[in-house]
């Protein structure tokens, strides 16, 4: 495996539930593997440069489970792009942003199945008992349902800063207490104004939704 080939891969899924192919100028000008010598924002994302042809991904790929799902996450975004690109730009764009994570989330809950992941050859039999499901099962939850609380304390942050509700002098202050209110957690050091903790995370200073 290589990066080129994870996305191959990737590729390989959606035209199996009849879904487009990548076009040319996806494995053109696409940045799958971290230049050398160049500073990037790794995070992986996708672009729709809006002339119907030119569709991107941007990502660090490195060779593992985790990137090999976040491609099928991203390609999810660029089937998206697809379905519409021949709508007026002003309806070029999800339903909400929900939607957009609903594709690639879904995507790469399929291809992590233990019986694809024997079809691609990266697991030498499928079989699997009840033990090796309940911890399939649990590490999706603690995946995806344990994200759920943070997903709406993010926007909802957001929103209340949109709306004067939450101002500079107390934007860190009423993070950490969305994050006690809705996930029950508290931060393991002091923090105070001094820190922007939203700001670590890409979503909040990128101005990226998810709902």
């Amino acid at each position: 495996f290589n990066a080129t080939k994870i996305f191959r891969v990737a590729e390989d899924f959606f035209t199996s539930v009849n879904l487009s192919a990548m076009p040319d100028t996806f494995w053109k000008y696409s940045i799958l593997e971290k230049p050398e010598g160049v500073e990037l924002i790794c995070h992986a994302s996708a672009w729709d440069f809006y002339d119907g042809k030119d569709f991107r991904i941007k990502q660090c790929t490195r060779i593992n489970m985790e990137d090999l799902l976040t491609a099928h996450h991203e390609m999810g975004h660029i089937q998206y792009f697809l379905q519409y690109k021949n709508q007026p730009t002003v309806f070029k764009e999800g339903a909400n942003p929900g939607f957009h994570e609903a594709v690639g989330d879904t995507i790469s809950l399929s291809a992590s199945t233990p019986a694809h992941l024997k079809e691609i050859g990266l697991l030498e039999n499928d079989d699997t008992d009840f033990e090796a499901t309940l911890n399939h099962l649990f590490m999706v939850g603690m995946e995806k349902i344990v994200f759920l609380p943070f997903g709406y304390i993010m926007d909802l942050w957001r929103w209340n800063v949109f709306q004067g509700k939450i101002t500079p002098d107390r934007y860190n202050c009423e993070w950490w207490k969305l994050a006690e209110e809705y996930q029950g957690i508290v931060p393991p050091v002091a923090r105070s104004e001094d820190d922007f903790d939203p700001g670590a995370k890409y979503h909040v200073v990128a101005n990226v939704e998810y709902m």
